[in-house]
């Protein structure tokens, strides 16, 4: 797949991850739409297109798609530097470093499966204003995504990694066991 042919805008991941779980080139494929961050809300990626190849980038959350390709679980993520896609194993490795993931910077996961992300998620993205109402990253040309479920996925409940979450947080190693072993 080319990411040419799916609508990105930068900093709007989780829209992004929204729109290529429909994709063509997904249809049929097994889809789990990743929410990585922690409780400091400060996540340490690394090969990311927004950093040097040092050095990690932080994100307050980042939303990356999984898909089940010719029997492997594979990571597509518009902001990484590694192939798109690229096998879930490499992306783990080379995205999280062993030495950062006893830190408050470690990676925590929410899954969803791409059906549920697709039908549920809603954003009204006033998390990318600031305090005066002006944007902080000019929103994508497609209107904001807004779920009719009565059960929304918002950014609120995204952005919540504290003990109280709606969802079960997972760890690094509890995303290896469930993915890297099916």
């Amino acid at each position: 797949m080319d990411k040419e042919t799916v609508n990105y805008t930068k900093n709007y991941c989780e829209e992004n991850c929204w729109y290529l779980c429909q994709h063509s080139a997904l249809a049929g494929k097994k889809t789990r739409v990743l929410i990585i961050s922690n409780q400091a809300g400060n996540c340490s990626f690394w090969e990311q297109q927004s950093t040097s190849e040092s050095a990690p980038v932080c994100w307050d959350y980042h939303v990356v798609v999984l898909a089940k390709v010719n029997g492997e679980w594979c990571v597509y993520d518009f902001d990484s530097k590694l192939e798109f896609p690229v096998s879930l194993g490499r992306y783990l490795a080379c995205t999280f470093k062993p030495e950062w993931n006893a830190t408050v910077n470690a990676p925590v996961f929410k899954v969803f499966t791409g059906n549920e992300f697709t039908r549920t998620f809603s954003s009204d993205r006033s998390h990318m204003k600031d305090a005066a109402g002006n944007w902080i990253f000019q929103p994508p040309a497609w209107d904001a995504i807004e779920s009719d479920q009565s059960q929304r996925l918002s950014m609120v409940e995204i952005r919540d990694f504290s003990s109280t979450s709606p969802h079960r947080l997972f760890s690094l190693e509890e995303v290896r066991d469930r993915f890297l072993h099916t």
